[in-house]
């Protein structure tokens, strides 16, 4: 049976993981933010550094040497977007329509914790594609993507050769579908399930391999083996992430 989840109104209903999982992409965001970049460069702030390893070691971004720490071009671009999509996760998990269920017994993947799908566009009650709307349908990730990019408030999707224009609190919905392993997870692997799903959802990232981390230290290992590019890229670096960030 689904666990919907839509809203401020029904903070207080949702599991646990699921409301850490909100406050960790909120610090994630808090501390990106691109107004406290010379908090998080400054050189004689333990906090800082710690952020800033957690940074390396997820993302493979560098900090230059010197007196003050400095960022090239690319990787102050990328922690820009680290920030919007952090930020937005935690939005998302606010205040959207989040489908959260057990997938069928027959569906059940046992490498995985979980699955997220792209979300539905003015979806039916069951937050599934409404037949009787023709301007119902499933987006795709690179759709949410694109609209994150843009920064605005509405979503505008391309449907049937028309645009659409839909707000993704009201409009959209997603589904995460849990798999048996999450049943049997702890605490921080349910937070970090739900902020990796979130991640395929917002920032179109993938896994590789079928190589999941089931604790930070094998995750750290991981990310920093893949190199910067595909670390980007990859969904349980940016679950685990925020777990090595101070403040959480």
């Amino acid at each position: 049976m689904s666990r919907i989840y839509r809203g401020q109104a029904q903070m207080e209903a949702l599991d646990t993981y699921f409301v850490d999982a909100v406050q960790l992409a909120r610090n994630a965001a808090q501390w990106l933010q691109p107004r406290n970049r010379n908090a998080l460069l400054d050189p004689a702030s333990i906090e800082a550094g710690q952020a800033r390893a957690a940074l390396t070691t997820f993302f493979g971004v560098q900090f230059g040497a010197g007196p003050v720490p400095a960022l090239s071009q690319d990787d102050t671009t990328f922690l820009n977007t680290l920030q919007t999509v952090y930020a937005a996760m935690a939005t998302a998990l606010n205040t959207w329509t989040v489908y959260i269920e057990y997938a069928e017994r027959e569906d059940h993947d046992a490498q995985d914790y979980a699955s997220a799908r792209p979300p539905v566009v003015f979806p039916g009650p069951d937050g599934e594609v409404n037949p009787a709307d023709p301007k119902s349908f499933r987006a795709t990730w690179r759709d949410v993507r694109n609209n994150m990019n843009r920064g605005t408030r509405s979503y505008i999707f391309e449907h049937n050769g028309m645009p659409v224009v839909a707000s993704p609190a009201r409009d959209l919905a997603f589904r995460i579908e849990l798999n048996i392993r999450f049943r049997e997870a702890d605490a921080q692997l349910k937070q970090e399930t739900i902020l990796h799903e979130m991640s395929h959802v917002l920032a179109d990232t993938n896994d590789y391999d079928n190589v999941y981390a089931d604790t930070i230290v094998q995750a750290r290992q991981i990310c920093a083996a893949r190199g910067a590019d595909l670390a980007r890229d990859l969904a349980d670096c940016w679950g685990f992430f925020p777990f090595d960030l101070p403040g959480r």
